[in-house]
């Protein structure tokens, strides 16, 4: 006999609780991805600031791993503030995070891939 989790009886109980969850992760996602291209371009976050119109503490929330998803305009003056790029691309076929990144050539400067 299957053993089913807790977790999985909640999520079955309260849908609610699990699509929060799944926004909770793409957020987390994000932050991760945005906080590892500022580092990977050895940028503070008032570098950021200094080349952009984003605030300090606005960086700050971009890069935390909870809370609202910001907006693509909030993250691409982000992206363009770190001298960094942005690929956004639309699927009808569920896409491999980890396969995309591990087909990168070795040189690439990928630093991260989210799928939804």
């Amino acid at each position: 006999m299957a053993k089913t989790s807790f977790r999985s009886h909640l999520n079955a109980a309260r849908p609610d609780i699990a699509e929060a969850k799944r926004g909770h992760e793409m957020k987390r996602k994000l932050a991760l991805a945005l906080r590892a291209l500022r580092k990977e371009k050895g940028l503070t976050q008032k570098d950021i600031e200094a080349r952009s119109d984003l605030t300090q503490p606005m960086i700050s929330r971009l890069e935390q791993p909870t809370g609202a998803l910001p907006n693509w305009d909030t993250v691409t003056r982000y992206v363009e503030a770190c001298g960094g790029h942005m690929l956004i691309s639309f699927s009808g076929a569920k896409v491999d995070e980890e396969a995309f990144l591990d087909a990168q050539p070795p040189r690439a400067e990928t630093v991260a891939a989210i799928a939804v």
